[in-house]
């Protein structure tokens, strides 16, 4: 059973409502996975919002970066490898990504949370919108992701990088 926990922007205004897990007895499932939630959605907000200083502050050092259905895309290594990735291809085909958090899953005595969520994203060079949806296994160490490894539909990924319009 899951129970919904509202995310906040600055301001105090809700910004996203999460459905969170709750425990048979009835109790919500507290820290630290509510605090792993916030982070991996404040993280996927920030690249949203093209805020790659604050996408690398809840990297690890050493964190890796997989789309693994992405066959031309490596995983990348360390944090400066994975902002510069994000810079240098976001900001030249989206406005902006706006994600909308579908469900969250605690993994029980381990580090990660694993997120079903989805996209919709307006491309700059056509204002068409691009839609994915996602699920993206998150590992942490303490309050740093150290693995973000990234499932999408790869065919609307294809449809985008083979578009006249890029």
């Amino acid at each position: 059973m899951a129970h919904r926990v509202a995310a906040e922007e600055a301001g105090g205004r809700p910004r996203e409502t999460l459905r969170l897990p709750r425990r048979r007895s009835g109790q919500p499932v507290t820290a630290p996975f509510t605090r792993r939630v916030e982070i991996a959605t404040d993280f996927l907000n920030s690249i949203g919002s093209l805020d790659f200083e604050e996408v690398g502050r809840h990297l690890a050092d050493d964190a890796i970066m997989a789309l693994p259905f992405l066959d031309d895309l490596p995983a990348l290594h360390g944090k400066s490898a994975i902002v510069d990735q994000l810079r240098n291809t976001i900001p030249h085909l989206f406005r902006r990504m706006d994600f909308t958090f579908d469900q969250w899953y605690n993994i029980r005595e381990s580090d990660a949370v694993i997120a079903e969520y989805h996209s919709e994203a307006i491309m700059l060079a056509s204002d068409n919108a691009y839609r994915n949806s996602y699920i993206t296994v998150f590992r942490f160490d303490g309050d740093r992701i150290s693995l973000y490894r990234e499932y999408l539909n790869p065919a609307k990924m294809t449809d985008l990088i083979s578009s006249p319009d890029i």
